[in-house]
């Protein structure tokens, strides 16, 4: 079954002309693919949908979330492209699938465009097909279908109904698969082979199938056949947001500000799919604006109710046509030039036959102030730079901006000039901020707005984050456990940093350990050196290793882990450090890795901010995924040539690249930091000639 995602897409006030040389862009989102997940699920797309459009300069606007795509965008002639994403960007899953869009469109004078953006799975997917035959000839069968970043297994009880969802990356042209089990006679059966070329849309079935063998000594032949799908569009179920409310002529979301007296008719128009089954607009205040009551429903009230209302200079309609519910709540002047000087608030509920909510809350400010400070949001308060918010309050202001200092400190004030936020359509903001830089961390700072020949008592204050110092981050504490395996400190036990140290001792052998040159600073740096640990050909290679997080326990031959360490919620811009990388040429190389022998190896450094610890088990290959969830920012050093040198460690930086949605949810719990000489470790792969030395690391604000 396939879903769409339509965004409301009526034109906000039939009285609003194009201005010269616009037309207006409509855009519906649809979600498609025999693939697709379940009705409860299609919410899920619309709020993970992001929505671009490009003109022939670059990026011009980006919307996070369904419910926030406009229902008319204005733009000038000319020729664009829209693109739309939706859905969890997953190396290896048997459930997350990712969506793309992608559509050029043109716009003339006066042209209403509507554009609609298929959005087909982006991913690669594979199945399998196994005759029943299979699981009496071949016991306990795995299928193991690959690329260099990921892997999925599919058996008995999966078979039948698993589909695996790959996002390769853009190196990687080929899926692998291996076939494991036992025979009929106990020995150990394996088969491999690549299906080459493998296209975004398009569904890999493995066929199976088990000829018996003509010979009295049973035993058969199995062979592989693989059938190519293409993932066209089906069926589409419309995926719709929550009611839409937005100001006529005005940002909803900037407050209404002016002196007693000065305010203007007002009106907000609601939208929805099919209709309204409530419209509420309450206040804590209603005496102040003149209402007969704190809160009324526009959909459920009497006639008398209503009458009152208009009384009060408030008036609401509201119709539903063509599967479009549209209300219009007018405000007269009255509403607000009753109010004495003071903040205020209207909160409106809408909620549609579907039961989706949209809450949206109308901020008023009378004052005789010419400037206000408002409240700045934690996330624009970091370690050494802030924004600061203001808004005009009177029409002859000018030079608005801020004079700030330490709060408590008596110090002189520093004043900071700010610049007008971006107007709308409609009307021109009076909303005014300020980036303010130099901060110093951990330090509560008061502000002010601020104006020619005006300074508002008011004050405000922030707190800027503090630094995050890396323990032992000169790797210049060490010691040994008691089987003889070196622990980055000083105690014998793992207090920040952690290796695979512990499973490479069981055979006598440590991967990562203190080294007295090459270094930066102090006596002592980590050198992580790759190497197979074993004795003959019993053992397996182990790539040289450092992260912040604990080696929990060995498993065989493999090792569980967790990555991330508590952290302080700082938003740091980089890591930095120093070191030297020299890879070796691959000897060691498995099935599923992203490198094959006699390549050469890559090494590996990389931070990530995380709203959790990472568990990770290599047997299983549940291995950190950038794209996770949990993952706030990111950033990422590969190297496959050599770095600084053996007497020389070279300065690098890594730049956190952030999710800009998840960051504004929550502050980052825990930090992780992976180094590997080699990188495809995790898959016992890579060249034991490779050498990584790392010193002095340190996040950079």
């Amino acid at each position: 079954m396939g879903a769409a995602m339509g965004a409301i897409l009526s034109s906000c006030s039939a009285d609003e002309p194009l201005y010269e040389g616009e037309g207006v862009l409509k855009m519906k989102m649809v979600v498609n693919s025999t693939l697709t997940r379940a009705e409860s699920d299609q919410q899920a797309l619309a709020d993970k949908c992001t929505v671009y459009v490009s003109g022939s300069k670059g990026l011009l606007y980006k919307y996070e979330g369904l419910d926030n795509v406009p229902s008319d965008l204005y733009l000038k002639a000319g020729s664009y492209v829209a693109e739309a994403w939706t859905g969890d960007s997953v190396s290896a899953s048997f459930d997350a699938k990712f969506y793309k869009a992608y559509e050029p469109f043109t716009i003339t004078k006066g042209d209403v465009k509507n554009v609609v953006l298929n959005c087909k799975i982006a991913n690669v997917v594979a199945s399998i097909n196994p005759e029943p035959i299979i699981a009496e000839a071949l016991k306990d069968y795995k299928v193991t279908v690959s690329h260099s970043r990921g892997s999925l297994e599919f058996n008995e009880e999966n078979a039948k109904t698993a589909h695996g969802y790959f996002m390769l990356p853009n190196a990687d042209k080929d899926l692998k698969w291996t076939i494991t089990g036992k025979t009929e006679d106990g020995k150990d059966f394996t088969k491999s082979g690549v299906i080459e070329n493998v296209e975004r849309a398009h569904e890999y079935v493995l066929n199976i199938r088990y000829t018996p063998s003509s010979t009295t000594q049973g035993g058969g032949v199995i062979t592989v056949t693989v059938d190519d799908t293409e993932l066209l569009i089906e069926d589409t179920i419309e995926l719709t947001g929550a009611p839409a409310i937005s100001g006529v002529g005005f940002d909803i979301d900037q407050t209404l500000a002016g002196e007693q007296g000065s305010f203007v008719k007002r009106s907000l128009y609601v939208e929805a799919f099919d209709g309204l089954s409530s419209l509420l607009v309450s206040t804590p205040t209603p005496a102040a604006f003149g209402f007969p009551q704190g809160d009324f429903d526009f959909i459920t009230m009497t006639d008398q109710a209503r009458t009152n209302l208009e009384n009060a200079g408030v008036t609401c309609a509201y119709t539903v046509a063509d599967g479009k519910a549209k209300a219009r709540i007018v405000m007269e002047d009255k509403v607000f030039n009753n109010l004495a000087n003071g903040e205020y608030e209207l909160k409106l509920t809408a909620t549609d036959l579907a039961g989706k909510t949209r809450n949206r809350t109308l901020h008023i400010m009378v004052s005789d102030a010419s400037v206000v400070v408002k409240e700045s949001s934690w996330t624009e308060v970091y370690a050494t730079h802030a924004t600061f918010h203001g808004e005009i309050m009177k029409d002859d202001v000018t030079n608005p901006g801020f004079r700030y200092r330490k709060a408590g400190s008596g110090a002189d004030w520093q004043f900071v000039a700010a610049v007008m936020e971006r107007p709308g359509r409609r009307a021109a903001s009076r909303a005014y901020s300020a980036q303010v830089t130099g901060l110093e961390p951990g330090t509560r700072y008061e502000y002010q707005a601020v104006c020619d020949g005006y300074e508002n008592p008011q004050i405000a204050t922030i707190t800027t984050e503090s630094v995050f110092t890396l323990p032992n981050a000169g790797f210049e504490s060490w010691s040994k456990n008691d089987k003889g395996a070196w622990i980055p400190s000083a105690t014998g036990n793992v207090e920040f940093w952690d290796s695979g140290n512990h499973g490479s001792i069981s055979m006598k052998k440590n991967v990562t350990e203190p080294v007295e040159a090459p270094k930066h600073g102090g006596s002592q740096a980590v050198r992580l050196s790759s190497q197979f640990v074993g004795m003959g050909t019993i053992g397996k290679f182990a790539a040289g290793n450092l992260f912040a997080g604990t080696y929990d326990k060995t498993v065989g031959t493999n090792g569980e882990l967790t990555f991330g360490r508590t952290y302080n919620g700082s938003r740091p811009v980089k890591l930095r450090g120093y070191l030297y990388y020299h890879p070796g040429t691959v000897d060691y190389a498995e099935s599923g890795a992203g490198v094959s022998e006699g390549q050469t190896d890559v090494g590996t450094v990389y931070v990530a901010l995380t709203t959790q610890s990472v568990p990770v088990k290599t047997k299983t290959k549940e291995l950190f995924d950038p794209n996770a969830s949990y993952v706030i920012a990111y950033g990422a050093l590969d190297l496959n040539s050599d770095y600084g040198t053996s007497s020389a460690l070279k300065e690098f930086e890594i730049t956190l690249e952030y999710n800009k949605a998840r960051e504004l949810l929550s502050r980052p719990t825990h930090l992780v930091i992976v180094a590997s000489a080699s990188k495809y470790g995790d898959y016992f792969s890579g060249s034991s000639e490779s050498v990584m030395v790392i010193d002095d690391l340190e996040l950079v604000y």
